[in-house]
């Protein structure tokens, strides 16, 4: 990861409450779309390694062999202190499946938001046949294009 990782500064959504007269129409209240579920497995992985980069320790026999040669001191050490200007480690939040035709066979791609006490990131993990990790990189922006959107119940609205 080249560079420092900057915390996302977020909007804060204000919500506009209108007064409902009694020659109010009634309307149909559209449902949210489903929230994607994550794997409890995934997750705890997840956690596991983004506090470990945090903390500069990567345990590199969980990582696929192609991968590493990437795991030099200096990339951890950079990724490590980028991610320690974060702060503490709260909350993750599962987004959703990420695809990617240049992942090995097999292999299965995982996007969390990780929330912190001064700022989030964005951790896309991938996951190889065998188990181990093929990929994991830190974004602070979600590149929605590589999101698999979560399956919905309700037909597409009619253009």
């Amino acid at each position: 990861m080249k560079g420092a990782a900057t915390a996302l500064a977020f909007a804060s959504c204000v919500a506009l409450a209108l007064p409902v007269t009694g020659s109010a129409r009634p309307h149909v209240t559209p449902s949210p779309s489903p929230s994607p579920v994550a794997d409890p497995a995934i997750t705890k992985i997840v956690r596991q390694q983004f506090v470990q980069w945090q903390a500069g320790v990567v345990n590199k026999s969980l990582y696929a062999t192609q991968v590493l040669p990437q795991l030099t001191d200096a990339k951890i050490g950079d990724t490590s202190h980028a991610l320690a200007q974060l702060g503490a480690l709260t909350d993750q939040a599962y987004v959703g499946r990420w695809i990617n035709p240049d992942f090995p066979p097999g292999a299965n791609g995982y996007i969390y938001q990780m929330r912190c006490t001064l700022g989030n990131v964005y951790l896309w993990l991938a996951i190889d046949a065998e188990g181990k990790i093929a990929t994991i990189f830190f974004k602070n922006r979600l590149d929605v294009e590589n999101v698999t959107p979560a399956p919905t119940t309700s037909p597409s609205p009619a253009l």
